[in-house]
């Protein structure tokens, strides 16, 4: 069986920005779903597939091209020369403070350049997962460091996220002085040490989605803030304060977080035969799907002469070009057209839309 650390690197994002979710969710038994199922089950896919080398049997489409990604990558830097790989590695940052420890994916130790890759496999779709300054992943690192004591001089942190359409591609890495590394263990300890006081603060935001305490609807913080947010109205016809309509948009992802896990837990009461006013049950509207395939085109084969019963093949994507040929080849083929407009923090660095007559005026003054 698996041991899961209350302060472990997969759920850093989440107790590093609100210590007190760990206090509060200490004695919450774990709950599952079918997208964490699919997940680990694409991992245990993967790590068998490299071991032995074998393309695995009876595996979904989805599933097989998204690991598959994965494992090419994992050998192709074993063929740019990293010949030590560790998969499924797991360490111990007790010696940094108790209760730390975890498991990465894959590391490749390259001993001719002293370079160390930590290999994060990511197999959801839905949620981008950056990999600048992310915490769960310089765990991993300081982690394959520690554990491992080679003498890396670089370290390359990369997630592998073939299901999510992202600017940067579903492969992205950020390499770093193991100097700098080494810095973000004071950062660990500090973030690990914050989560023992009894009067730890709980900081809703968009970690709220992971969070154990959320799912069990048992977070006074998240509660508060989510009822303050909707008894405040915004509309075109009325006048608003600027100030709190700013903090209204800071809080939409915990927001969104509280209803995602309200959904989830009523479903959850649903399945253990539990009763909800005003609600039940039901069978989601079914798909036709082939028994067999085999079997399908075998008995359907008679017919070929006078229907098509195949799809006609299809172009693939200039993503999926661009893994079989040079971005030279297709550069002048591809268009980039955004779908529309959306809000964002100011942070971000895409540039801001012109949106009236009054601001071409502005630029003509």
């Amino acid at each position: 069986m698996t041991l899961h650390s209350a302060i472990g690197a997969s759920s850093m994002d989440r107790w590093s920005h609100c210590p007190g979710s760990v206090r509060l969710s200490k004695d919450l038994p774990s709950r599952s779903s079918s997208y964490a199922d699919e997940g680990t089950r694409a991992h245990t896919v993967g790590e068998e597939w490299l071991r032995t080398g074998l393309k695995p049997a009876h595996l979904d489409h989805q599933m097989r091209e998204a690991v598959q990604q994965y494992v090419e990558y994992v050998l192709a830097r074993g063929a740019a020369g990293a010949t030590t790989r560790y998969l499924e590695h797991g360490f111990d940052l007790s010696s940094i403070h108790p209760g730390c420890f975890g498991t990465a994916d894959a590391v490749l130790w390259n001993p001719t350049t002293r370079h160390l890759e930590v290999v994060d496999y990511k197999h959801g779709a839905g949620i981008y997962v950056p990999v600048v300054n992310n915490p769960q992943l310089r765990y991993y690192g300081l982690g394959a460091l520690i554990d491992l004591k080679l003498p890396a001089v670089t370290i390359t942190l990369t997630i592998v996220q073939p299901r999510c359409d992202a600017a940067d591609g579903g492969i992205r890495s950020e390499t770093l002085d193991v100097i700098d590394l080494l810095d973000f263990a004071a950062d660990l300890q500090r973030y690990a040490t914050a989560t023992e006081d009894p009067h730890a603060p709980l900081v809703p935001g968009e970690h709220c989605r992971f969070c154990p305490v959320a799912q069990a609807h048992q977070c006074p913080e998240l509660q508060a803030q989510t009822q303050a947010i909707a008894k405040t109205e915004f509309r075109s016809d009325l006048s608003f304060d600027p100030a709190s309509l700013s903090k209204a948009l800071d809080s939409r992802e915990f927001v969104k977080a509280w209803l995602k896990t309200l959904d989830e837990f009523a479903y959850h009461v649903l399945e253990q035969g539990g009763h909800i006013a005003g609600y039940k049950l039901v069978a989601k509207r079914a798909t036709r799907k082939w028994k067999s395939e085999d079997a399908a085109q075998l008995a359907l084969h008679p017919y070929t002469s006078a229907v098509d019963i195949y799809e006609p093949h299809c172009l693939k994507s200039p993503a999926q070009m661009e893994k079989l040929l040079p971005k030279a080849v297709i550069a002048g083929l591809v268009e980039a057209i955004s779908s529309g407009h959306t809000v964002v923090e100011a942070s971000d660095t895409r540039p801001s839309v012109k949106t009236s007559a009054k601001e071409d005026f502005k630029e003509l003054a």
